[in-house]
């Protein structure tokens, strides 16, 4: 049902960035975006991450990966370590410690997700996939997020004034965390968490080429084929569709 949701307010966001200006007074239906995709991916894995007996672990988990992430985009946003120097606008909501609150939530959505299209039975290795894939997701988002104005940073980096530090913070963060996942008990072939990651990549891709950043909105659609190759390669989902 959220899955569903998503996708209908995705396209309503998308006509609405595409075709006008985001007007202040609907600044708040980017919260609501970054609140169905993680709602959306959480309704897809759950029944593959966690057994209905273990609910309390299961919230304990997801709320330690947002307070982690929070408090670490806190710190950077105070002193410059480790992302980078850079500053939140209020296109994302409201603010604890001077980070949107949106913002752990989207963590929460983007490392699940990312550990989601993983079959890998080692952790470390599902560890270092994980990372790989949430890299991907801001090297799109990033850039969009830039020319949206969702935040500012105060130094250039190499990537679209973006700092190095801030791919290598992701990577870590995203990899440490992920372990906190239990493996995945069932493969399933052609499972939504695909198609999410691979909505996120358009979405930001369409807004990129939008601003004009063609690069951006290219390497977009090699996501798209690398995620789709992820599927159909992975021989856990190729047995599930064999059963």
């Amino acid at each position: 049902m959220i899955y569903r949701i998503f996708n209908v307010w995705l396209l309503i966001g998308l006509f609405v960035l595409l075709f006008w200006e985001l007007p202040e007074w609907l600044y708040f239906a980017n919260s609501i975006f970054m609140i169905l995709y993680t709602a959306a991916v959480l309704e897809q894995g759950y029944p593959y991450f966690f057994h209905k007996a273990r609910k309390r672990k299961s919230l304990a988990i997801l709320v330690s990966i947002g307070v982690t992430t929070l408090l670490i985009e806190a710190l950077s946003v105070y002193t410059g370590f480790p992302f980078g120097e850079y500053a939140y606008t209020s296109m994302l909501g409201l603010h604890i410690l001077n980070v949107p609150f949106t913002i752990a939530i989207a963590w929460v959505g983007f490392i699940v997700n990312s550990t989601m299209i993983s079959t890998q039975q080692n952790k470390w290795l599902r560890a270092l996939e994980t990372g790989a894939w949430v890299v991907l997701i801001d090297l799109i988002l990033d850039p969009v997020a830039l020319a949206w104005d969702f935040w500012q940073w105060g130094k250039g980096g190499f990537y679209y004034g973006i700092p190095a530090t801030n791919f290598i913070t992701w990577f870590v963060l995203a990899a440490v965390l992920s372990l906190l996942l239990p493996l995945q008990k069932d493969k399933v072939a052609g499972h939504p968490s695909f198609r999410l990651l691979q909505l996120m990549f358009l979405f930001f891709g369409l807004l990129a080429l939008k601003k004009g950043f063609v690069i951006v909105a290219g390497i977009s659609i090699v996501f798209v084929l690398i995620t789709q190759g992820r599927k159909i390669i992975d021989p856990g989902r190729k047995k599930a569709l064999v059963h």
